[in-house]
């Protein structure tokens, strides 16, 4: 029986290759998140201490955002993926030394959080740019779908599964499995880096900075990248930083624990799975740009309900649909931008999607400091109502973007 067309990507051994290989990465950052992030606030029983772990990571992405698209260039693609992900090995091996020692604080996991900040956003571009390289240009939007298809399903599995392992074996087994998984990520990455990829472009000649004046170029020259890049703009500075309050909002607003917090972040993560075939059946109906405004509107008016909700079912409902949204977000995001740039500006155009979410900077560090003094209800409402109208207005600024074609199978 023939593979339906979505499938055709997995046809490329090298593809394969690099997407156990991303499998492993978002399973082990879903884990992450949802580990570090309780471990912190049992340190500290700090709310803003608990944001501020975004935050810095955040502020890695802000200061290399930029440079990520043509480092990975000028080192090569694979190679930089062998050097992104030794580094969060060293991370989560360091902060399991220290935890095995009892002498961790909150400060050792937020560095280690900076460091796995500045690691992904070097390592994102560069890995999401080698995929038309091992697909072609034809199928590059099929496997972004393969690929958001798997990142849902890990991400579902591995925070339900760090919450799991929180409650049934305490934080050693739990940051031990992260050590796990990001070692067997290297060994895949090796296997990866020893076959050849006959189209994979480097781009030498060029200083760091002169490539980071093409890409902002190139992003104000185009209208639907610049409107695609605003609203992550918004998204980054009052979305995300509320999703990095949810342990706080588990323990202390639905009075769950580490399974509670496990539990919700499986919903968000099932959501984008679920989501992702929404997307799959629409592809022939609408286009890039509107399904991906649609998904930002459904992410911020999930993540407003969500705010207020008092119920645990309800407050999981919420999250899950807020996951809807953000597979369409997510997945066409990076399907828009690689498939409107050139083989020589893929890593570039991709360096601003790292370069937004660092501009969420100060949204972490407003959102912890509001949760501080309103609490985190409120805050996390306050910013999703703000983000629905401001993702509305760029929908009416730029209505290129979802006026689009849609797309032709």
């Amino acid at each position: 029986m023939p593979l339906p067309a979505v499938l055709h990507p997995l046809t490329h051994p090298a593809y394969r290759r690099l997407l156990w290989s991303s499998a492993l990465w978002w399973l082990t950052l879903a884990m992450w998140t949802v580990v570090a992030g309780l471990l912190v606030l049992d340190l500290t029983n700090s709310a803003l201490a608990v944001a501020l772990l975004t935050f810095w990571r955040r502020g890695a992405q802000l200061l290399l955002g930029g440079f990520a698209g043509p480092i990975g260039d000028r080192l090569g693609r694979r190679k930089t993926l062998l050097l992104t992900q030794s580094c969060i090995f060293l991370s989560c091996a360091g902060v399991l030394l220290l935890l095995a020692g009892g002498g961790l604080a909150g400060w050792h996991v937020t560095v280690a959080a900076f460091a796995i900040g500045a690691a992904w956003t070097v390592d994102m571009p560069a890995r999401t740019a080698l995929t038309p390289d091992l697909v072609g240009q034809g199928q590059t939007a099929d496997a972004m779908l393969v690929e958001s298809f798997a990142q849902g399903a890990v991400g579902s599995l591995g925070a339900y599964a760090a919450g799991w392992l929180l409650e049934s074996y305490g934080p050693g087994p739990s940051v031990g499995a992260l050590v796990g998984l990001t070692g067997l990520n290297l060994a895949i990455l090796w296997l990866f880096s020893r076959q050849e990829v006959a189209r994979t472009v480097a781009v030498g000649g060029q200083t760091l900075w002169h490539s980071l004046g093409e890409g902002v170029r190139y992003v104000a020259g185009n209208q639907t990248v610049l409107a695609v890049t605003a609203v992550s703009v918004v998204l980054n500075l009052l979305i995300f930083p509320s999703m990095s309050l949810l342990p706080v909002f588990a323990r202390d607003v639905l009075n769950r624990g580490a399974l509670g917090l496990g539990l919700l972040s499986a919903g968000y993560h099932l959501g984008t799975f679920v989501g992702l075939y929404a997307v799959l059946r629409l592809r022939p109906y609408a286009s890039h740009g509107l399904l991906f405004t649609l998904g930002a509107l459904m992410e911020c008016a999930a993540l407003l309900l969500f705010a207020f909700s008092s119920s645990f079912a309800i407050a999981w409902a919420m999250l899950f649909v807020a996951g809807l949204g953000q597979a369409a977000f997510h997945t066409l995001r990076a399907t828009i931008l690689l498939t409107s740039a050139s083989d020589e500006m893929r890593g570039r155009a991709l360096s601003t999607v790292v370069l937004t979410q660092g501009a969420g900077l100060p949204g972490e560090l407003q959102t912890g400091l509001l949760a501080e003094w309103i609490g985190v209800g409120p805050t996390v409402g306050m910013q999703a109502g703000l983000s629905l109208l401001l993702t509305g207005a760029a929908a009416l600024v730029w209505p290129l973007l979802w006026r689009g074609e849609r797309e032709k199978r």
